[in-house]
């Protein structure tokens, strides 16, 4: 009788029971260094494509891929999944 209970639930030194936790989400590495969230609920990314072989691109293309721009809804859909605490 008193092996029983025991197995069923765990007593702590102090005499309080004690409760399991659940595991917390991991957020995903790569996606937390390239997406920020903003205040409404959009996230922030850079543009891509402006590292390197842009000697053929025109100063305007140059300057338009060096700004930021929101991610679309696909992303974003996918973002609350890979950064559950970000918003």
């Amino acid at each position: 009788m008193f092996l029983a209970s025991l197995t069923t639930s765990f007593i702590s030194p102090l005499g309080q029971s004690a409760r399991t936790m659940a595991t917390k989400l991991k957020s995903h590495s790569g996606a937390k260094k390239r997406f920020f969230p903003t205040s409404n609920g959009n996230y922030k990314r850079w543009q891509v494509g402006i590292r390197h072989l842009n000697a053929s691109f025109s100063a305007e293309r140059v300057n338009r891929l060096s700004g930021s721009v929101l991610a679309n809804n696909t992303q974003k859909k996918m973002l609350r999944r890979a950064l559950p605490y970000s918003c």
